[in-house]
Order: C-alpha cells, then sequence, then structure tokens
C-alpha cells in the first residue's frame, strides 16, 4: 500500500510540474505571437519607406538621381527653398533610419518566431508528458483502490467474526443492538465501496489568473475550515478528501493556510525569509496548495500517514522537496496536481 501511494504521490508531482510547463509554454508563444503581430505592422511601415526610396531612384534615372538632386537643391535659390541642404540632409537621414529600422525589426521578426516556434514545441511535449502521466495515474490509482477495498472487506469480514462475541457481551440479542449491528455493517459496505467521489465544484471560473491575483469569485470556500479558500477544483477534491478523513476520524482536516493574495506572499516572505517562496511564484497564490495541521504537521503521525496513502486519491500530493529528506522539510505543506 506504502508503495502504490508513494508511487501515486511523484507521478502527481510531475503532472503537477508538467502542466505548469504547459501553461508557461502556451503563454509565452502567445505573447510571442502576438509581439509578431505589432511588429510586422511596424515592418510594413518601415519597407514602405525604403520602397518608396527605391522607386524614386529609379524612376528619377538610376543609381545617381541622388546626387543630381543633391546638386539642384545647391542651385536653388533662397526664396525658393530655405534650407536646401537642410532638406536633403534630413531625406537622407530619414532612408537611413528607414534602412536600419527594417534591418533591425527583420532580427527581431525572425526572433520572435524562433520563440514562439520554440514555445509551441515544449507545450507540446509537456501536453504529451500530461497524457502519458494521466494514463499510469489512472492505473495507480485504479491499483490503490483496489487494495484499499481489500483492506476493508478483510476489515470486515473480521468484525462479523467478532459479531457473535460482542453480541453476547452486550445483548446484542436486542431489537437495538441488531439494528445498531446493521448500521456497521452497512457503513463497512459503503466505505469498500467508496471511490474517493469528488463533487462539482462551486464554480466553472477557470481563468488563468495572475499569482496571487485570483478574483472571489475564482475561489471556492473549504469545506469545514471557515474562511479557507481554494482554486475551484482543488477546493472540490480537498473538500471531498476532507470529508472522508472526517468520516473516520470524527474531524475535518484542520487547515492554518490555503490561498494567498500577493500582498499576503509578500507578508509572508517578510516574516519567514528564505523558508518562503518568493511573491509571485508560491502555489498557494494560485489557490492550489494548503498547510495543514491536526498531526499531519507531523511526519511521524498517524494523520501525515493517513494523507501519505489518501491524499493522492483526491489529486493532492507531498511535494519531493518538502519531504523528511527534501530541501525544505515541511510536513504540514500539500499541493493539488489537477
Amino acid at each position: 500500500m506504502d508503495v502504490l501511494s508513494d508511487r501515486s504521490n511523484a507521478v502527481l508531482e510531475d503532472l503537477a510540474e508538467a502542466t505548469d510547463t504547459e501553461a508557461a509554454a502556451r503563454q509565452e508563444a502567445t505573447q510571442a505571437r502576438t509581439d509578431l503581430v505589432a511588429l510586422e505592422a511596424r515592418l510594413a511601415i518601415a519597407r514602405a519607406v525604403v520602397r518608396d526610396w527605391v522607386f524614386d531612384v529609379y524612376s528619377g534615372g538610376g543609381g545617381d538621381s541622388d546626387i543630381v538632386g543633391m546638386f539642384d537643391a545647391m542651385k536653388s535659390d533662397d526664396e525658393r527653398v530655405g534650407d536646401p541642404l537642410g532638406d536633403l540632409s534630413y531625406l537622407t537621414d530619414q532612408r537611413t533610419r528607414a534602412l536600419q529600422e527594417v534591418r533591425v525589426l527583420t532580427a527581431e521578426q525572425v526572433r520572435l518566431t524562433a520563440t514562439a516556434e520554440q514555445a509551441e514545441a515544449t507545450a507540446t511535449t509537456a501536453r504529451a508528458k500530461i497524457a502519458r502521466t494521466k494514463a499510469e495515474l489512472d492505473g495507480l490509482m485504479a491499483a490503490q483502490r483496489e487494495k484499499i477495498g481489500a483492506l476493508r472487506k478483510a476489515q470486515m469480514a473480521e468484525v462479523d467474526k467478532a459479531g457473535p462475541i460482542a453480541g453476547a457481551l452486550v445483548g446484542a440479542r436486542s431489537p437495538a443492538a441488531r439494528r445498531a449491528a446493521e448500521r456497521l455493517r452497512a457503513a463497512l459496505t459503503l466505505a469498500v465501496v467508496e471511490t474517493a467521489h469528488v463533487g462539482k465544484p462551486c464554480t466553472d471560473d477557470s481563468g488563468a489568473y495572475p499569482n496571487g491575483m485570483f478574483p472571489t469569485k475564482a475561489l471556492c470556500a473549504v469545506w469545514g475550515a471557515p474562511g479557507e479558500r481554494l482554486a475551484p477544483r482543488a477546493a472540490a477534491a480537498f473538500s471531498a478528501m476532507s470529508k472522508a478523513y472526517a468520516a473516520q476520524t470524527g474531524t475535518p482536516l484542520c487547515i492554518t493556510d490555503s490561498y494567498r493574495s500577493y500582498a499576503e506572499q509578500v507578508s509572508v516572505k517578510g516574516t519567514r525569509g528564505r523558508f518562503a517562496a518568493t511573491p509571485g511564484t508560491s502555489r498557494h497564490g494560485l489557490g492550489r496548495a494548503v498547510d495543514l495541521c491536526g498531526g499531519v504537521d507531523d511526519f511521524g503521525s498517524a494523520a501525515h500517514r493517513w494523507m501519505r496513502q489518501n491524499a493522492p486519491l483526491y489529486g493532492w500530493f507531498h511535494p519531493s522537496w518538502a519531504e523528511a529528506g527534501g530541501s525544505l522539510p515541511e510536513p504540514w505543506h500539500w499541493e493539488y496536481a489537477g
């Protein structure tokens, strides 16, 4: 069971990384394409200036037309042209700048095109990895649920074996005792077929908001944790997990921190220093991370072990850097991969 849980945790972390990589690459490609459109408009203007110049040169008698024009300007009367050489200098400078701008903009066009194509290739590769990772995860989840079902069936069998003895001790032949026994059996049977059902999110708003700048309408409350909010799918998954935990322990999962606005991230960074993420990079700012209490914040506790075995069933994982042997051990920190 532990092997399955650990592998599921690792695969979920890979999935979260691939999802972030794809999103960043898509955003970079979109920005590069947008910049290309604006650049091509500027390039068209610069090329038009150069094209008109070339046309004037050839229609005016070939490559010597500019020289002829200069002599003509020098012969002009002051009354007709206030500064003939200045005007000619201005036109020459304008053409030189146009040629230089064409060269610069063309180079930038090549760079932006390469950037967009590379970002699109990265996004495609990440998407393929996401598909492979999800396929592996589906297999792991099925195996883990089957294992949990087998364990619960074994537990129910043990309860059945102990039933007659318990009945003799507490007078199980009474109607009340029999009803209690039936309720126990029904609860155990339900537990066997339970498959980590996650309800519908409070909103379908899944916009790509900047880190720490989610509007209220893009966040959902978390069951059993007043004041805590997460991104819609993360909130739905965590709430379902917390209800499963409460069904077994009597209390929901304890949360100390969930979504953090950018201002809150700045405050945390000021308090915790190097032990906190740079503001604008924390997964708390995406509404996809929680800090837990109530025993989960202790690597050796039963609550932490419960999370290790059950969190992957709901799409939540404990990142490798936060493991006991990681770069920054944080038993309380958990992230959503969806």
